[in-house]
């Protein structure tokens, strides 16, 4: 792997490769990012809720498209996630990421996720910019 991150198109969240992945389309521009997305029975770890794993996942690349809007590729050094009431399955999601703070190639962020008009779970995340591209 070295110390070039190239993006393949296998990301398990945005990958159109991978045919496993959730095949999302996030979208970044000017240090925020955003993601809606359903989630269905499959996602689920308790009945009726959805796994924290994914979620901690979908504010990550959102968190990720939002400093790539700006800086290119990075990668997560860190992140800390909060989760403050259950996300269903079957109703859609939204999650919303935005650069806070950036100090040459170290960014800070932070991101939500909401049900509705209802904050669900947060995360606060440093990425770090990489060397990387994209291949076939």
């Amino acid at each position: 792997m070295g110390d070039v991150f190239d993006d393949d198109r296998y990301c398990f969240v945005c990958g159109e490769k991978n045919p496993f992945g959730l095949k999302l389309r996030p979208e970044g521009k000017d240090g925020k990012g955003t993601i809606i997305w359903t989630p269905e029975k499959r996602h689920q770890g308790y009945s009726g809720v959805v796994h924290g794993g994914l979620i901690s996942t979908l504010l990550d690349e959102a968190m990720a498209y939002a400093g790539m809007s700006v800086a290119g590729f990075c990668a997560t050094a860190g992140i800390e996630v909060k989760f403050r009431k259950p996300v269903v399955t079957g109703e859609t999601v939204r999650i919303e990421a935005e650069l806070v703070e950036r100090r040459g190639p170290i960014l800070k962020l932070a991101a939500k996720v909401y049900q509705g008009d209802e904050e669900k779970a947060s995360a606060t995340a440093t990425f770090v910019t990489v060397r990387g591209e994209k291949t076939e």
